[in-house]
């Protein structure tokens, strides 16, 4: 490898390290602060895998830092931000970035795919671990994957190198239980997405420590189920769909679900709103309504054109190959 290609790549570790150790270093701070008021909250994602997979910090690039949090107790953080220099930034979910450096929080405080009894079984398995000075809550190794994977194949719908990255190491590194992982995935109807998830990335890495008869009672055994495994494995590839998130959120929704989930897009909380649109939602609450069920007619029209114009690629590709 020529010398110059190694600078550069010592540069970007370089800085990329520097940028992490800035943005953790608040998040440190943060915490603290959490911890001096009592509030619980669990690490997400880039925050808590980089530590905790890698090992070493200018590996993984972060952007933000995600927090689970309790919902009774966003009020508190949000007087606790804001008096400490955080700007609230219009959002769908509650969004924080501080006026003194680049760190930008991040807070849900459910997971789409739990019902109340399922979040509370999570907050009931969480971890702790030291990070830095702080003592931080981590979600349990199953849940880790069940999440990052749920994350990316339906959330994002989309492969990026990150998660086959992620989830190999939180395979090699952590014991799971993969029993249990089947059981959870089908009673929260991820079967298909993390038979999709960890499918592509066996055939990414075929060394992954992944068991043959995990894939096997994770394959499609219905019509449904196989008609659910072959959209994920037209649409969610290496190559993003824009939006397309927002499809596969509502087609994994349980039975019976599907219509509430779409009467909660098109008629959402005044929270939501608040957090998605700002004062204009309070000021023009009906104008902002009517905007927003048309901007979502016209996502909705780009994105079923883009995703038939992917599967007829995709079918053609497969049919001349």
């Amino acid at each position: 490898m020529p010398s110059s290609t190694l600078d550069d790549l010592a540069d970007a570790y370089t800085q990329v390290s520097l940028i992490n150790k800035r943005l953790l270093d608040e998040c440190e701070i943060v915490g603290q602060a959490f911890h001096r008021q009592g509030i619980e909250c669990i690490l997400l994602k880039g925050a808590d895998l980089l530590s905790r997979l890698y090992g070493v910090r200018g590996t993984r690039p972060l952007s933000d830092v995600d927090l689970l949090v309790h919902a009774q107790d966003l009020p508190a953080i949000h007087r606790l931000l804001t008096e400490t220099g955080f700007a609230q930034q219009i959002d769908g979910n509650p969004a924080y970035c501080s006026s003194q450096s680049m760190l930008s929080l991040d807070l849900v405080s459910e997971l789409w795919y739990l019902d109340e009894e399922g979040l509370a079984g999570l907050w009931a398995r969480v971890r702790s671990r030291t990070l830095g000075q702080l003592t931080v809550k981590q979600l349990g190794s199953d849940d880790l994957l069940l999440y990052l994977t749920a994350y990316s194949v339906v959330h994002r719908g989309h492969l990026c190198h990150s998660f086959f990255t992620d989830l190999r190491l939180l395979i090699e590194k952590e014991p799971l239980n993969w029993p249990t992982l089947v059981e959870e995935a089908s009673r929260r109807h991820l079967k298909i997405p993390l038979y999709h998830g960890l499918r592509q990335l066996t055939l990414s890495n075929s060394t992954t420590g992944i068991p043959a008869t995990i894939i096997q009672q994770l394959a499609p055994a219905t019509m449904a189920e196989q008609t659910l495994e072959l959209l994920f494995r037209r649409l969610v590839t290496t190559q993003p769909l824009p939006e397309l998130g927002h499809f596969l959120l509502w087609i994994t929704q349980p039975p019976g679900r599907r219509l509430a989930w779409l009467r909660r897009t098109l008629f959402p909380s005044s929270l939501f709103l608040a957090y998605r649109y700002g004062d204009e939602s309070v000021k023009r609450p009906w104008q902002t309504k009517i905007t927003r069920w048309w901007q979502l007619a016209r996502a909705g029209n780009i994105l079923i054109a883009r995703m038939l114009i992917r599967l007829v690629i995709n079918q053609t590709a497969r049919t001349t190959s």
